[in-house]
């Protein structure tokens, strides 16, 4: 016999509308411009205002004008290289004795190197690309005598295979007294060395524990990502444009929204007085489809706008106190259900919100995100950010005797003395956060 059973389910259903809106609130503002104009594209019933009263039309022109000298300023003296790692290398093929038939290959293995100068493809993948691209066979022979090019070329370790091979073409170009000997412990014992196992490498080689010092000391001056200080393509360099802003005045502070158009978007009249004088019901559905979706969308925008206020204001609220002096001991410890239960809104909105925006500052631009933090409580009661702690050890670390450093036990037991009592397992997790590596790794010999 079945029985029936009642059961009471909540259930959500978001509209097309809710999940695009949703969507907007989580695009920074560098996505929101292109987010506009495709919208502009697809849909004729939404456009720009292109008029402006006298006021915004000066102001607007100064901006623009501000702007582009500032975009000037920074492609005239932006520290970073524009000038990619293949065009670098390129340049030093110029006038080489290397046939045409290699030369087409060393360039095509030249723009197979991944960011860092490294060629981690095996030689059966680069024979088979080559083939589909240029419909030519070429032989491993071929690819290694391309590659000893490459490796040849500035900066050194550029085109290696892995680290190891790296560091190792790199050594041999120096001039160094005890080449040998650091060439033949990269060779021979390099996942000791890596490591950092002392003990084993001094009885294994025979090598002074002097010799070993100064074998490390010649490997850390080496590249391990010969490549990484070019861009690897022109247009992959990207500046932070802040969605809020920190307005600081009379002693407090207050957050501007940054609006991403000069412009503001608005529905096609003419779009509207085409529907009020259409009588074929086809075309009016499909005017009505366009100007409804072109509504929502100004509306949205507008929304979006007011949600991230009302979000970055109740964050500046609970860390005023750190947005004014930059001091990482005043951030208050905060969650996102703190800023959900302040401003009424779901904790998911606000994960929205905060991802991927970054806020200007006297002291510099900062994701969202790097606001947030657990709390910890001391024994005098006092709220604590976990951000702190972390502060704290780094501090130690930084400080410690590099031949004898903390274990993660020892790091507990320092915390602890500063009234920080946290577990060991609480300090490895913190550590891997920071991306602090072992006590071994970071011993110095």
């Amino acid at each position: 016999m079945q029985k029936l059973k009642q059961t009471l389910n909540q259930k959500h259903n978001l509209s097309p509308q809710q999940i695009q809106f949703l969507g907007l609130l989580q695009i920074s503002i560098t996505g929101l411009d292109k987010r506009i104009e495709s919208e502009i594209e697809e849909n004729p019933a939404l456009e720009e205002e292109e008029e402006l009263d006298s006021k915004e039309k000066y102001e607007n022109h100064y901006t623009a004008k501000e702007q582009n000298l500032k975009t000037d300023y920074i492609t005239n003296n932006h520290t970073g290289n524009t000038y990619t790692l293949a065009d670098h290398l390129h340049k030093q093929l110029i006038g080489n004795n290397i046939n045409e038939d290699q030369l087409t290959v060393v360039k095509y293995l030249i723009d197979s190197l991944d960011n860092n100068g490294f060629l981690r493809r095996d030689k059966q993948s680069i024979i088979s690309d080559f083939y589909i691209s240029n419909e030519i066979e070429i032989s491993e022979e071929q690819i290694h005598e391309s590659i000893k090019i490459i490796n040849d070329l500035e900066p050194a370790g550029i085109g290696a295979k892995d680290l190891k091979e790296c560091l190792l073409i790199q050594i041999k170009r120096k001039i160094l007294k005890n080449k040998k000997s650091i060439i033949y412990i990269l060779n021979d014992f390099y996942h000791e060395f890596i490591s950092k196992n002392f003990e084993k490498i001094i009885k294994d080689t025979g090598i002074t524990i002097e010799k070993l010092r100064m074998v490390y000391e010649e490997v850390e001056k080496l590249n391990p990502k010969p490549g990484a200080s070019f861009s690897k393509n022109k247009d992959t360099i990207q500046y932070i444009i802040p969605d809020f802003k920190i307005i600081y005045k009379d002693g407090g502070i207050d957050v501007v929204v940054n609006k991403t158009k000069e412009k503001k978007i608005k529905v096609n009249s003419y779009y509207s007085t085409l529907l009020s004088n259409t009588k074929d019901s086809e075309t009016r559905d499909f005017l009505k489809q366009k100007l409804d979706k072109a509504k929502w969308f100004v509306e949205a925008l507008n929304k979006r706008y007011e949600t991230l206020e009302l979000v970055m204001v109740a964050i500046k609220d609970i860390q005023q106190e750190y947005l004014i002096s930059g001091i990482e001991s005043d951030l208050k410890p905060m969650k996102l259900a703190d800023i959900a239960e302040k401003v009424h809104l779901d904790i998911s909105t606000i994960s929205r919100v905060t991802n991927s925006k970054y806020v200007e500052t006297s002291f510099g631009n900062y994701l969202l995100k790097d606001f947030f933090s657990e709390a910890y409580r001391k024994d005098n009661g006092a709220l604590i950010s976990t951000k702190e702690i972390k502060k704290k050890l780094i501090d130690i670390v930084q400080n410690e005797n590099k031949n004898i450093p903390y274990t993660d036990e020892q790091l507990c037991v320092i915390l602890g003395q500063e009234e920080y009592y946290i577990a060991r397992r609480t300090v490895a997790k913190y550590r891997h956060e920071l991306s602090i590596p072992i006590a071994k790794i970071r011993r110095k010999v």
